[in-house]
């Protein structure tokens, strides 16, 4: 298997609550999604963005009291593996790329950019 094999599996692994809002976040196109990191100055990963959908998202870490996405220590172990294979996708296959395919896979339907 390949990164991109291997990131829709951990994907589907997510709860699908964390699922939903990674449909929601990545369908947006208001958050910077990059890989490497959770959440920098300029970019996110699509789990932050997620989570910063869902509200549950504290400055640098997921709030207390969501267990599926992690602690304030850290991510849980579905939400750490699907991020590993966004980073390894993207590193291999780049980031538009692997976000487009994270697009088809979760059924979000992509506008029309807006032309000024």
């Amino acid at each position: 298997m390949d990164e991109r094999e291997e990131l829709l599996l951990a994907l589907y692994r997510l709860p699908a609550d964390i699922r939903t809002w990674l449909r929601a976040a990545i369908g947006l196109r208001a958050h910077r999604i990059a890989p490497f990191s959770y959440a920098n100055d300029l970019t996110v990963c699509p789990i932050v963005a997620a989570a910063q959908e869902a509200g549950i998202w504290m400055s640098d870490h997921v709030a207390p009291g969501h267990a599926a996405w992690g602690t304030p220590e850290g991510p849980s172990l579905e939400v750490e593996d699907f991020a590993a294979w966004f980073d390894l996708a993207c590193e291999r296959h780049g980031v538009a790329s692997t976000i487009e395919l994270l697009q088809r896979q979760l059924g979000v339907v992509q506008r029309p950019a807006h032309v000024a």
